[in-house]
């Protein structure tokens, strides 16, 4: 039985998480048997009505997007209302992947050039007229980190995955909601304040995951604005860029510090940060300076070779997908009446079951639940102390906007901090939409919590430890400003 039964024919599977699954495909009727990769979800998730138009965004956004370091979307199929995203096919690794072979992070020129590369992407997608208007698409990515960002074996820096960007273009369906994606290591701490997205987060992401590449490892910077700095000028003492001079090693750490400072206002722009790492590159030595075709050629094609290849029939023998896979893998047999008659436009009923499991698998990124706590642009509101501090801790409490909180005999309508005894304590925080959460904590000297919402359940962390969640107490209307009798 041949392989594919419509117009691709699936080769291998790329990858696959619990939403959905990348494939590498053939077009069939092509003469010259091209490659692309398909973007497929998993069929529990193909009528979700917030996953689907952002899938059908993403493929409006970059079909309209031609640079050489954005992953080019070809077209858009739409079957029963159902997205397919046909793309390019980049033979490559992601750069978390590199990061596996070099624990200490990349050459120094490497991850420099990737990272002046991926900045270009970042401002072409905002900035450049590229829509039919002639006004610029305004896209922020929203989840720059290693591994939306490829390599190619021909050394060509790929941004990949924008399935959270959002845009400003004709027949955008997705909504704008107050809720934050992408993930959290990399994110932007304006943006657990739920505060509209300006370029300035890929920005900070950008910063974050050039210090990987230059490392091996991740920033742990603070949530907390009172801490933030300090810390992320701790984790910069890692960025070592032997054998430059000091004076160079310096530069870098300050650019990288200002790309992810907690303050927007701080930050460079995309351009900006692409321009000062081209000086950078220019001050490397030739004899040490390794250029991305070099590298790509030495250690990027072998690992691509050498990945292992996953089949469909591998992937998805134990999913519920499998029953439409083996119809087109030869592994099952031909449904009855497969070779009779033409349905939908004149597609056979073999096309249409393909064509199923294509829309049963379309891959996208899933919406982590938005949080939004305190904006740095609102400085810092009047403490709310107890009229005693005797046997008393002081605990700073950060919230989001649309909440209120209750902290010993202490109602904070802002952020701000209260005097409470030590030991054993509670946080209670009423939202707007009408939830009332309660968060124990143990209170102690320079306690400070911070609130705010993660995989859709309501939380905090304490001195930027391990989120925890809070109980649900009740729905209750929200408390409103004043001190508590």
């Amino acid at each position: 039985m041949k392989r594919a039964a419509g117009p691709f024919e699936i080769v291998e599977i790329l990858g696959e998480g619990s939403f959905g699954t990348v494939c590498v495909a053939r077009i069939t009727e092509d003469p010259l048997r091209r490659k692309v990769a398909i973007k497929v979800l998993k069929g529990t998730y193909s009528q979700n009505q917030k996953v689907l138009p952002r899938t059908r965004d993403e493929a409006r956004m970059l079909s309209q997007i031609t640079h050489p370091n954005i992953v080019r979307v070809e077209r858009l199929i739409e079957l029963q209302d159902r997205p397919i995203l046909v793309m390019e096919l980049v033979r490559g690794v992601s750069l978390d992947q590199l990061l596996l072979r070099f624990k200490d992070g990349l050459p120094v020129s490497v991850a420099l050039e990737v990272g002046r590369q991926t900045s270009l992407a970042l401002h072409a997608a905002y900035n450049l007229p590229v829509g039919e208007d002639g006004r610029p698409l305004k896209v922020i990515h929203r989840d720059i980190k290693p591994s939306n960002i490829m390599l190619s074996v021909r050394g060509e820096v790929k941004v990949m995955d924008f399935g959270i960007a959002r845009g400003e273009f004709d027949g955008r369906e997705a909504r704008t909601e107050s809720v934050v994606m992408g993930s959290r290591a990399y994110m932007a701490p304006e943006r657990l304040d739920g505060k509209p997205d300006t370029p300035v987060v890929d920005v900070f992401s950008t910063g974050m995951t050039l210090f990987e590449l230059l490392t091996g490892h991740t920033a742990t910077v603070s949530v907390n604005p009172n801490t933030h700095e300090d810390k992320l000028r701790s984790d910069l003492g890692y960025l070592r860029v032997d054998p430059m001079p000091d004076s160079f090693r310096d530069e870098l750490r300050e650019l990288v510090g200002s790309m992810c400072s907690y303050y927007t206002e701080r930050r460079p722009s995309s351009l900006e940060v692409a321009d000062r790492l081209s000086d950078l590159l220019q001050r490397i030595p030739a004899e040490e300076r390794q250029g991305l075709e070099e590298f790509a050629e030495r250690i990027v094609e072998p690992i691509y070779e050498s990945r292992p290849r996953i089949s469909p029939e591998q992937a998805l023998r134990n999913s519920e997908d499998w029953g439409f896979m083996a119809d087109i893998t030869g592994k099952g047999t031909t449904a009855p009446g497969a070779d009779k008659g033409r349905t939908l436009g004149g597609m056979s009923p073999a096309t249409l079951g393909f064509v199923s499991l294509l829309v049963a698998m379309v891959t996208v990124l899933a919406v982590a639940a938005g949080y939004k706590i305190l904006s740095p642009s609102r400085g810092e509101e009047p403490d709310l102390i107890d009229e005693s501090h005797a046997g008393k801790v002081k605990v700073k409490v950060w919230f989001p906007e649309n909440a209120t909180a209750e902290l010993g005999s202490r109602i904070l309508p802002t952020t701000g901090s209260a005097w409470i005894g030590p030991g054993d304590a509670q946080l209670k925080v009423s939202f707007d939409d009408g939830e009332l959460v309660v968060c124990p904590f143990t209170a102690s000297e320079e306690t400070a919590l911070r609130v705010f919402e993660q995989g859709g359940r309501r939380g905090f962390t304490q001195n930027d430890g391990s989120f925890v969640v809070c109980e649900s107490s009740q729905r209750t209307p929200a408390i409103h400003g004043g001190t508590a009798p």
